[in-house]
């Protein structure tokens, strides 16, 4: 972070959710930095998958690796959707229907072919969480304390809550559903577990402070960070009553937690992302960058794509390299692919679908680069910041920005 700003001031207005602009706490032009002379392999596109994108980062383990095909070549707008305020809430899309709130305090449900307003669900309050749709219901938090369940198909008509549930403060975290259950923190230090059908609470579990971001749920186990720097590991079968282990940072966590293969990735706000043993909670290694880590990584089987506050995204491998000779040091990953500058601080948390990485940049610019590279494919700008995580779709990247419009993506005729 730019050392002029007041971080501590940046991270606090972080912490509730809010927006305030960002350009003064953001890097300059980014160092060089130096990488490995190697490069990871990576997953072939597949143009015949039959893609569902239905949470933040495509699944429940947030892995932000999908199947599919997006766009490689120059893209134009398919359709531009508009909102009456900011659009931080990354989008999901299933059957044919994009699925967005807004900082306007609504929900939207968009035909993702046309961009045609299907339905829009008022809340009181403005809504930063990404929906997560399920089995015909479209389940969202609310700034106005709240998660609602609606149902999905609605078309042209303001859908009615299936069931809803209250906690005590903002709701900023999106939530997670896994086998009927949904998993979703307050801004009250609390992580909730709700019967995904009636909304009734099954277990609460308390943290120290905000639960403000995405759990992932992998394997009979939720994960999730705090404002209170750690991250958490609750056996589902012990209904919240401990959590199995925690790990603590040096920082808030506003970084959702990514698991894949038996680790889990995060980042934390003192620049370090961390990959942890997911079984015991033991530190595999971390990796210091030079800003504050909010975006979630995305994971695939060679590599782990991670994006800062320093102006790079990072392609790193998710194996460790030699333990350090200091007991108190932690090992850094085995090899460093590449790093791509040229953004303006990242929040916004990638996503890889077949050999391709795409993500939003606080200077406005939806990127696609090549994951086996680290190269730029293309570069669409919008109006204002996007701290949105695209989502993948039939060749279309759909995303929100912070002005206040929802994007559909594509490659032009020409390419």
């Amino acid at each position: 972070m730019n050392g002029l700003c007041d971080r501590r001031a940046f991270l606090a207005s972080a912490a509730t959710g809010g927006m305030l602009g960002l350009a003064g706490c953001l890097s300059g032009d980014a160092e060089q930095v130096s990488t490995d002379d190697v490069t990871p392999s990576v997953p072939s596109a597949d143009p015949d998958a039959d893609v569902s994108w239905e949470s933040f980062q495509y699944d429940a383990a947030n892995t932000g690796h999908a199947p599919g095909v997006g766009p490689t070549a120059e893209v134009e707008t398919l359709w531009k959707f508009p909102t009456d305020d900011s659009v931080y809430s990354s989008p999901a899309v299933v059957d044919g229907t994009v699925y967005v709130g807004s900082m306007d305090g609504s929900l939207y449900a968009i035909g993702a072919d046309d961009g045609d307003e299907r339905w829009s669900f008022a809340t009181g309050e403005s809504i930063t969480s990404s929906p997560a749709v399920v089995d015909g219901t479209v389940y969202v938090g609310s700034m106005d304390g709240t998660v609602y369940a609606l149902p999905a198909d609605e078309d042209g008509t303001q859908p009615d809550p299936t069931w809803t549930f209250e906690t005590d403060e903002g709701v900023a975290a999106s939530p997670t559903v896994a086998d009927g259950v949904v998993y979703a923190g307050s801004n009250d230090g609390y992580l909730y577990a709700l019967d995904a059908d009636d909304g009734e609470l099954l277990w609460a579990f308390e943290a120290e402070d905000s639960v403000m971001r995405a759990p992932a749920v992998a394997d009979g186990t939720v994960y999730f960070g705090s404002t209170d720097n750690f991250l958490y590991a609750i056996d589902i079968d012990t209904e919240g009553e401990r959590a199995r282990w925690r790990v603590e940072t040096d920082d808030r966590i506003q970084s959702r937690p990514t698991v894949a293969d038996g680790v889990v990735y995060v980042g934390s706000n003192d620049d370090l992302l961390y990959a942890v043993e997911a079984d015991s909670g033991d530190i595999r290694w971390t990796f210091q960058t030079g800003g504050s880590v909010t975006a979630s990584p995305a994971v695939t089987e060679h590599a782990v794509y991670a994006a800062s506050f320093d102006n790079y995204v990072h392609a790193l491998s998710s194996t460790a390299g030699p333990a350090p000779d200091d007991d108190d040091e932690t090992a850094s990953p085995e090899t460093y692919f590449w790093a791509e500058s040229g953004f303006q601080g990242v929040r916004s948390s990638p996503v890889v679908v077949g050999d391709a990485l795409y993500v939003g940049n606080e200077n406005g610019a939806v990127r696609s680069l090549s994951a086996e590279t680290g190269e730029t494919n293309w570069q669409f700008q919008t109006e204002s910041w996007v701290a949105a995580s695209p989502a993948v779709v039939d060749g279309v990247v759909y995303v929100g920005s912070g002005d206040g419009s929802v994007y559909a993506l594509a490659e032009t005729d020409s390419s």
